[in-house]
């Protein structure tokens, strides 16, 4: 099973190359619910991804995207950057173990700062046809103990990441923390563009477009409950007891 290491919120994100804006945005909500019950300290069940928390205007949501470096004339070097915001999945938590993660991202509305770009992005990864990327776990992966709230901590999920219907093998490197029923889980992951036959688009302002880039991400989740427990099932317990009380 994977080691995971913790360290307190305050110390930088790894491995990450997002912007500050998100990485405080991220250290902040995991902080902010401050202590924590003894009943919180499970995270057992299902957590849902969440698309209302924050603003992709402002880098404060859930999104998927990717950077890519490029070369313009006239414009120099230039990093692409292009996210969506329209991201589904869950992922599923036994004791101390993932037992599934899964996300998928609407590619239809990856956007980045320039229309022309965006055409030309949906030209490329033709999603009239290829609508949807997804990533998917393979293998369960034990956290060895609930990290406590306040605490980021890394772990690494192998999955199978699907673009173009192409999949590939990989593991990604998430960081993650906990505030109360919410979970928020960021990462990069870098990627040869090749692999899924992308081939890089091009236009007469556009000198060159590097071969590979970096897929990124920021996903929040909701817990959802414990796994097989349906809350109208908790609700209905009370049912009865009222029935007998109105009888007297």
């Amino acid at each position: 099973m994977s080691k995971v290491k913790t360290r307190t919120a305050d110390q930088p994100l790894r491995r990450l190359t997002i912007p500050a804006a998100v990485l405080s945005l991220s250290a902040a909500f995991v902080v902010g619910a401050g202590a924590v019950s003894a009943q919180d300290d499970s995270i057992d069940g299902t957590w849902t991804v969440d698309t209302s928390i924050g603003d992709i205007g402002e880098g404060s949501s859930t999104f998927v995207g990717f950077r890519v470096a490029e070369v313009l004339d006239p414009g120099g070097d230039k990093v692409a950057v292009g996210r969506t915001p329209d991201v589904s999945g869950q992922l599923e938590v036994v004791g101390t173990v993932i037992e599934s993660f899964a996300i998928e991202a609407d590619l239809t509305t990856l956007a980045t700062d320039n229309n022309f770009r965006n055409g030309a992005i949906a030209r490329t990864l033709q999603t009239g046809d290829f609508p949807t990327a997804s990533f998917v776990s393979t293998e369960p992966v034990d956290l060895g103990q609930i990290p406590p709230e306040g605490e980021v901590f890394s772990v690494s999920i192998p999955g199978t990441l699907t673009i173009r219907d192409i999949s590939r093998d990989i593991v990604v490197d998430l960081d993650a923390g906990r505030s109360g029923d919410n979970v928020v889980v960021v990462g990069t992951w870098p990627i040869v563009f090749g692999d899924f036959e992308v081939t890089m688009p091009s236009a007469p302002i556009v000198v060159s477009v590097s071969e590979s880039g970096e897929l990124e991400w920021q996903i929040f989740f909701t817990h959802e409950g414990e796994m097989g427990v349906d809350p109208a099932d908790e609700d209905m317990g009370a049912g009865p007891a009222e029935d007998e009380s109105s009888e007297g």
